[in-house]
C-alpha cells in the first residue's frame, strides 16, 4: 500500500476485505477481486490524472530582452533626432542611429542567460539530478520550505534487515537454501533479504518449487528437510518478525525496519542551516512518524503523520506561499503535487511523478536536492554578472555612439566581442569547480 497510502508494511487481506485500487499483490499466487466503483470515480484516476502544462517559457528572460530592446531603440531614436535638432545633418545623424543600433545588440545576452541554464543542467545530470521543466531555477529561488514524504523518500524504498549479523551465523547451505526461496519472491521482506543474499556472494541451492502460504509465509523441501520462512507462529518460532526454519528448528530470527537514507540527517541539517523550513508528509503511522523526526532532528510539530492524499494535498494548499518545494515518491504524493510551487522526486520506476515533477534524482541519499540549490545559486550569481557586464558596456558603447565617437564599423566590432565575453562569464561562472 506504500504508494497509495504511505503505509510502508505489507499487510493480509483476507476474504471480503475491500483494498485500494493500485495496491500491489506482494504473493506469487493470483487474486480475482470485485472492482466497487467505476474508474472515474476512483482515488487511483485522480492520482494519476496528468495535467498538461503550459510550454515552456523563460519569463524573466523574455522581460529582460523586451525592455533592452526598447531602451535601445529609444536611444537610438532620440540620439538621431538629437543631432538633427543641433544642425549635426543628416549623414552623423545616421551614424549615431546605426551605431547605437548595432551596438546594442542583445544577442548577447539572448545567448548567454539561456546557456547558463543549459550548463547549470548539463552539471546536474552528471550528479544524478535531471530537470524537467526550465522554469525550475526560477522557482528555486523563492523556496523557503522543503517538505517530504517520508516512506521512499526520506527512506529507502527496500525493507531494511536490522540485525544482518543473523546471516553470517547461518552455514553455507541454509544461506544458499534462503537465497532459493527468496530470490523470485516480491514480497518486501524477501527483496531485503534477497538484497543482503546477493551482496554476500551467496549463490542459490537447487531446490523443489516453493509454495507459498498466503498470509502465512514460503515453504520449500530440500535434503530430505521442509524449510520454512514466514511469521513466527508458522515457521516455528515464538521471535522476530520472520523467521528462518529447518523442520521446526529455528536458524534465524530475522528483524525488520526502515531507515532513514544515509546522509538524511546531513543533508536536513544542511537545509535547515541555510534557512529553509523543514516538514514532513506521511500516510504511515503516528509512532513511525515521530521516529523519523527524531532521528532527523526535526519537530514533531512539523511532521505530519497518516495523511490521505487529499489531506496532504490540501495541507500544501493552506501552507504554499509560492515558496514550497515538495519531494515525494508515490501515487499517494500525486495531489500534494499539483498544488506545490515546486517538486522533485528520487522514483523514476513508476513512471508517474517524474512525468509531474520539476525534477528528480538518482541515488540512495539525498544529496541531489543539495547540489540542486547550490547550483541554482550559482547560475543566479553567473545570470546577474552577465546581465551587470550587459549594462556596464552598453552604458559606455552607447554614450561614446550619443557623442559622435563611434562609427558602425567599430560598433560591428564591438559588438561580436562583447558576445565573447558574455561568453566567457558564463563558463567560467558555471563551470568553476568549488573550492
Amino acid at each position: 500500500m506504500e504508494w497509495i497510502s504511505g503505509e510502508s508494511e505489507a499487510t493480509t487481506a483476507r476474504r471480503g476485505r475491500t483494498i485500494a485500487a493500485g495496491s500491489v499483490n506482494c504473493g506469487q499466487s493470483p487474486i480475482e477481486l470485485e472492482a466497487m466503483e467505476p474508474w472515474s470515480e476512483s482515488l487511483l484516476a485522480k492520482l494519476l490524472r496528468i495535467t498538461p502544462g503550459a510550454a515552456p517559457r523563460n519569463v524573466a528572460l523574455e522581460r529582460f530582452i523586451r525592455a533592452y530592446i526598447i531602451v535601445a531603440v529609444t536611444l537610438a531614436l532620440g540620439g538621431f533626432f538629437a543631432w538633427l535638432a543641433i544642425g549635426g545633418g543628416m549623414l552623423p545623424a545616421m551614424q549615431v542611429l546605426i551605431s547605437v543600433l548595432v551596438v546594442s545588440c542583445p544577442c548577447a545576452s539572448g545567448v548567454a542567460l539561456p546557456l547558463t541554464r543549459d550548463l547549470a543542467t548539463s552539471q546536474l545530470r552528471r550528479l544524478g539530478v535531471f530537470i524537467r521543466e526550465g522554469e525550475v531555477w526560477t522557482k528555486l529561488e523563492q523556496v523557503r520550505h522543503v517538505v517530504f514524504d517520508k516512506t521512499g523518500t526520506l527512506t529507502l524504498e527496500a525493507m531494511t534487515l536490522l540485525n544482518p549479523e543473523v546471516l553470517r551465523l547461518l552455514s553455507a547451505e541454509e544461506r544458499a537454501v534462503l537465497l532459493a526461496m527468496v530470490q523470485i519472491n516480491p514480497h518486501p521482506v524477501s527483496g531485503c533479504l534477497r538484497e543482503q543474499l546477493l551482496a554476500d556472494g551467496v549463490e542459490p541451492a537447487l531446490c523443489a518449487a516453493v509454495t507459498e502460504t498466503i498470509g502465512f509465509g514460503l515453504e520449500v523441501k530440500h535434503s530430505g528437510a521442509v524449510w520454512r520462512l514466514g511469521r513466527p507462529e508458522w515457521a516455528g518460532g515464538t521471535k522476530g518478525d520472520c523467521v528462518f526454519s529447518r523442520n521446526g528448528e529455528v536458524l534465524a530470527a530475522f528483524h525488520f525496519g526502515e531507515e532513514a537514507r544515509a546522509d538524511a540527517v546531513e543533508e536536513i541539517a544542511t537545509l535547515r542551516q541555510q534557512g529553509r523550513r523543514v516538514s514532513i508528509l506521511s500516510g504511515d503511522r503516528r509512532e513511525k512518524v515521530d521516529a523519523m523526526a527524531d532521528r532527523l532532528h526535526l519537530s514533531r510539530t512539523d511532521c505530519h503523520a497518516e495523511m490521505t492524499p487529499e489531506g496532504k494535498a490540501e495541507w500544501i494548499a493552506s501552507n504554499d506561499h509560492r515558496d514550497t518545494l515538495y519531494i515525494g515518491d508515490g501515487a499517494n504524493d500525486s495531489l500534494a503535487f499539483d498544488k506545490a510551487w515546486c517538486t522533485g522526486t528520487p522514483a523514476i520506476d513508476r513512471g508517474l511523478l517524474e512525468q509531474k515533477s520539476d525534477f528528480y534524482f538518482l541515488g540512495r541519499g539525498l544529496n541531489g536536492i543539495r547540489a540542486l540549490f547550490n547550483t541554482a545559486a550559482t547560475r543566479r550569481r553567473t545570470a546577474q554578472c552577465v546581465v551587470a557586464f550587459a549594462i556596464a558596456y552598453n552604458a559606455v558603447a552607447i554614450a561614446l555612439c550619443l557623442l559622435g565617437r563611434m562609427n558602425p564599423l567599430m560598433a560591428a566590432i564591438l559588438m561580436p566581442a562583447s558576445s565573447l565575453v558574455s561568453l566567457a562569464i558564463v563558463f567560467i561562472g558555471c563551470t568553476r569547480k568549488k573550492q
